[in-house]
């Protein structure tokens, strides 16, 4: 192998080893599955996700999940293009799934629990969430 083969051989494992350790991997995996596909990304204290489903469905099923994890429910409206939830958590923590309309058939859901996000929290209310939808 001669020195340039192996720098650029060397070179490709660090990009790899970098992109993996600071999560970028996981946004470009996400990036090229798109749509429903990709699962739900957590950024910034809130996780974000597409489902196949109306604003009015996914309110219904975040309202059934409210039930299901013994939340107390506060509010929970939908319209034909977006949606509110809101609750707490047994723990007192703030809870707030927002829906909006990307197609007839997609919505981008989101959800933030507390002020600066619960990850373990929001993907076991995502969970609930597309399990009654």
């Amino acid at each position: 192998m001669m020195a340039w083969e192996r720098g650029m051989a060397i070179g490709a494992v660090l990009v790899t080893m970098v992109m993996l350790l600071t999560g970028c991997a996981a946004l470009m995996v996400g990036a090229a599955a798109g749509g429903a596909a990709a699962g739900a990304l957590y950024y910034k204290g809130e996780l974000k996700a597409d489902v196949d489903a109306t604003p009015q469905a996914v309110m219904a099923a975040t309202e059934k999940a409210f039930r299901d994890l013994i939340w107390t429910k506060e509010t929970v409206a939908a319209s034909a293009t977006d949606g509110l939830a809101t609750a707490h958590t047994a723990t007192g923590k703030e809870v707030k799934v927002t829906v909006f309309t990307k197609t007839p058939q997609v919505s981008e859901l989101g959800i933030r629990i507390g002020t600066f996000g619960d990850e373990n929290l929001s993907r076991l209310l995502y969970d609930r969430i597309v399990s009654f939808l």
